[in-house]
């Protein structure tokens, strides 16, 4: 049995994320048989991506939108020393933006009228824009999982701290609700003592309280529960079945699409069916298809802060370093610091 570490469970985060992010990459808005199709067999490793995809002309392990704008607001939030303000999310996006490799072919169009705004543009307000459904998307939840790394065991803190970081980009009650739950999962995954069912746990008591939060500082917003949809994914993670039977009815039953009640409750899903082995979560959602990357982004995220850096191949952490000039390893242990410093101050701040 391998020794706790805090510190492997936050890279192994770290990979997790980053390795749902780049496998998914090659598999995304392709069904399971164009998959099988089009690679010969199921995805389980790195793997050059079609022309035909958003990543067209990507490396094997290269990063799309998703973990890319986890890790810049990861670097953000540790250069300000543990502030987790809209502002020092606003700051990262900006910076995230301008590097086009990440954010010109996959940012989605919430993000990026959030970031136009941010940058000074003025675009014309209609209830139109306001009203879209499209502001429930995935596209918060994508990115959030660091926030539970930044909160070891404080479940709560993480929730509040998911609502700023969800707000900047998806003001509505739905996708708050969907990022509280990422950020709760990993917030408990990162714990001694956690397992695969105090970590279903936190993630539906992290939606619920997100979408209470979210009712009083977000948008209301058309759209299923989050909440009732991770209830149901994880019903089926968890019953009979292959692996290949739960990846099909997760699929068809909950769905791999962009509105958040569709691709975070499959994330929560395709852990559980992996009994939160990441590399399982990962595959399953992978092989999926549609919005590949996203989920198995945010089911590696949360199986990997399980498990531990050392349930990844030994060519990933590399291989996603060298690719996408990220320092991961360094980042854990920025993010481990940065943990304890906020700890202390949670506590001063109770005296």
């Amino acid at each position: 049995m391998n020794v706790y570490s805090l510190n492997d469970r936050i890279l192994g985060c770290l990979i997790g994320a980053g390795a749902g992010d780049a496998m998914g990459a090659a598999t995304e808005s392709r069904t399971t048989e164009q998959i099988l199709q089009y690679f010969g067999h199921k995805v389980t490793d790195f793997e050059v991506t079609p022309m035909d995809t958003f990543a067209k002309g990507n490396q094997p392990g290269q990063a799309t939108d998703d973990f890319s704008s986890a890790y810049f607001i990861t670097r953000h939030i540790i250069d300000h020393d543990g502030e987790i303000t809209s502002e020092v999310v606003k700051e990262a996006l900006i910076d995230w933006s301008e590097h086009p490799i990440f954010f010109d072919r996959f940012a989605g169009p919430t993000t990026r009228m959030a970031i136009r705004r941010y940058k000074g543009e003025e675009i014309p307000e209609s209830d139109a824009i306001q009203l879209l459904p499209r502001q429930a998307t995935n596209g918060a939840a994508m990115k959030i999982a660091p926030i539970g790394l930044f909160n070891p065991g404080n479940v709560d803190q993480a929730i509040y701290d998911a609502a700023v970081v969800t707000m900047v980009t998806h003001d509505n009650y739905l996708a708050i609700s969907g990022g509280s739950a990422v950020a709760a999962a990993v917030a408990e995954a990162v714990t001694p003592d956690a397992d695969v069912y105090s970590i279903i746990q936190a993630g539906i008591y992290g939606a619920k309280e997100g979408a209470r939060i979210g009712r009083e500082i977000g948008r209301d917003v058309a759209g299923p529960s989050v909440v009732k949809r991770i209830e149901m994914a994880v019903d089926i993670g968890l019953g009979k079945g292959t692996q290949e039977e739960k990846m099909v009815e997760i699929a068809e039953r909950i769905g791999m699409g962009l509105h958040v009640a569709e691709a975070i409750p499959s994330a929560f899903g395709f852990f559980a069916a992996g009994s939160g082995n990441p590399m399982d979560a990962i595959i399953g959602a992978v092989n999926a298809g549609y919005d590949t990357d996203t989920v198995a982004t945010m089911a590696g995220a949360m199986a990997g802060a399980l498990s531990g850096s050392v349930a990844f191949p030994e060519h990933f952490l590399p291989t996603m370093e060298k690719i996408n000039g990220f320092e991961i390893r360094k980042t854990a242990d920025d993010v481990e610091r940065i943990a304890g410093i906020r700890q202390k101050r949670g506590e001063q701040n109770v005296r």
